[in-house]
């Protein structure tokens, strides 16, 4: 197992920030983790896994190892009345992923199409979109546990997962090795959230493949491309309030996008609230809110990761002024 020293995160992280690992490995089989382990132990050091890059902000010097997760390969392990049983190393490009499920007629992710990142980070953060949460399609997760030294499998009930959350991130004893997803026979398509269902209807029958089409339409005409502007997609997350609060943000704001979970809570849109203070578009430095996307900060230049907390911070400091809301910060911020 090679070590590298000093080594250039900046093609690793979408949001393209100038970025050294002190150690870096290439974690590309299963039987390198335990000497992983023992290495971090013994040494008492930090570490983070790195996929895709595309939900962290990273700091000038990582003081640890980063283990960029290579682990690859797509294997059918079998059927029942309803679902396809799927297991997919962690390695993967997710998009590339969700573009074979339709070759195969697996059925389910559609609307998570072209989220980036890795498989391996899908159960970490419960990536969802356009009413569609991956948990819903996960049977189980393959992990290797540092703490044991060993590998483990955790069921679905096991990951509790929530809204953009699992065990996974309270959590750092765990390196994902591949996800079994469990996929529908029968396609049931969702296509009532927002501008999805807008852009459908245009369409007659429409079948999953037009409808992963519309979601990679959608999220191009809204989202920066990270290879042309360095971002890490949504920024925020859509704040989640008791239905008392929403009702009385709706009587002074009547075009706030609201979406119920219950009979007690609704998710209201951040892009909109962060929208409706006329910051789209706005600009400090190398950092700014994307002119097409207000739930997007994006890096100009040569941003750096304290700019970018700067920039975050001064955006939720005008939300809780404006609607006493306090909007959390989506991707992972390594120290």
């Amino acid at each position: 197992m090679h070590i590298l020293h000093n080594y250039s995160l900046k093609s690793l992280n979408t949001f393209g920030l100038d970025s050294l690992a002190k150690q870096f490995i290439i974690l590309n089989n299963v039987s390198q983790l335990e000497t992983i382990a023992t290495i971090l132990h013994n040494n008492n050091l930090n570490y983070f896994v790195l996929g895709g890059g595309s939900n962290v902000i990273l700091p000038p010097l990582y003081n640890g190892y980063v283990i960029h997760n290579c682990l690859y390969g797509i294997e059918m392990l079998n059927q029942d009345d309803n679902f396809y049983y799927v297991n997919v190393r962690a390695g993967e490009n997710w998009d590339n992923f969700v573009a074979i499920t339709l070759n195969n007629k697996w059925y389910g992710l559609e609307n998570l199409s072209l989220i980036p990142g890795t498989v391996g980070a899908t159960p970490i953060q419960n990536i969802g979109a356009y009413g569609v949460e991956v948990k819903d399609f996960i049977a189980s997760v393959e992990v290797f546990d540092l703490q044991d030294n060993c590998i483990k499998h955790i069921s679905n009930s096991e990951c509790q997962f929530s809204y953009r959350h699992s065990i996974f991130k309270t959590t750092n004893r765990f390196i994902v090795i591949s996800v079994v997803f469990k996929l529908l026979i029968q396609a049931k398509l969702v296509t009532s959230y927002g501008d999805l269902a807008t852009k459908l209807a245009t369409i007659t029958n429409f079948t999953a493949s037009d409808l992963r089409q519309a979601v990679i339409s959608i999220r191009q005409q809204k989202l920066p491309d990270p290879k042309i502007i360095g971002n890490v997609g949504s920024f925020f997350h859509n704040p989640i309030l008791e239905n008392f609060q929403v009702m009385q943000l709706k009587q002074l704001y009547p075009n706030l996008p609201v979406y119920p979970l219950d009979n007690n809570r609704s998710k209201v849109s951040a892009g909109w609230l962060i929208d409706n203070l006329g910051l789209k578009g706005f600009k400090l430095g190398n950092v700014g809110v994307y002119a097409k996307q207000a739930l997007v900060l994006v890096n100009y230049a040569a941003a750096t990761q304290n700019e970018i907390i700067n920039f975050a911070t001064m955006i939720q400091d005008k939300v809780y002024q404006q609607y006493q809301i306090q909007l959390n910060i989506e991707p992972i911020i390594m120290r």
